[in-house]
């Protein structure tokens, strides 16, 4: 799929996401909504970072699509093999747009993915909190500090934070950011 058609149809499906929570009824009903919208939050919201932020340090996107979550290779084995089949959406770069920016460039739009998708749950449960029980503000910021800490653990390993140190190391080594993708 066209990337920019694919990033499109993810932000509408956020759009869609929060435009019922003004009509969501107050007490469990909005709490299970917030912990739900928080979630796919987190998940529509990285491609477009990715793009966004990517299109204007200058990469090119060649397509949208299923993909798997490298993270997958990270986790211990049991947990793999339960999030290895769970489909994501991926955006396909083109390697040689990669090999005409900067290092930092690469880095930068590897990020912006998770820490996009950081500051949605964190965005989220800090504008729940006073709305929600005392129950379903701590059930939400479970939610954003697991999903914070998860990045930081696993990321660096087999994630974005990984793909942007390569390119960082490539870069000052003065290899090409294109053979390390």
């Amino acid at each position: 799929m066209n990337p920019l058609e694919g990033v499109a149809a993810e932000l509408v499906a956020l759009a869609c996401v929060f435009a019922p929570a003004p009509f969501v009824p107050a007490g469990a009903v909005f709490g299970v909504y917030v912990v739900v919208a928080e979630l796919l939050a987190t998940y529509l919201i990285h491609c477009p970072a990715h793009f966004a932020v990517g299109s204007v340090l200058g990469v090119k996107f060649k397509s949208i699509t299923m993909g798997r979550t490298t993270l997958a290779s990270a986790l211990p084995s049991k947990l793999s093999g339960i999030v290895k089949p769970i489909p994501i959406m991926t955006l396909v770069t083109r390697r040689d747009s990669l090999s005409m920016i900067s290092a930092e460039r690469v880095a930068a739009m590897y990020v912006s993915g998770t820490a996009a998708s950081v500051a949605s749950a964190l965005i989220i449960a800090l504008w729940a909190t006073p709305m929600v029980s005392a129950s379903f503000s701590v059930l939400a910021w479970a939610v954003a500090t697991g999903y914070l800490l998860f990045d930081l653990v696993f990321s660096p390993r087999s994630g974005d934070i990984a793909r942007a140190l390569r390119a960082l190391r490539a870069g000052s080594s003065g290899e090409s950011v294109r053979t390390k993708e």
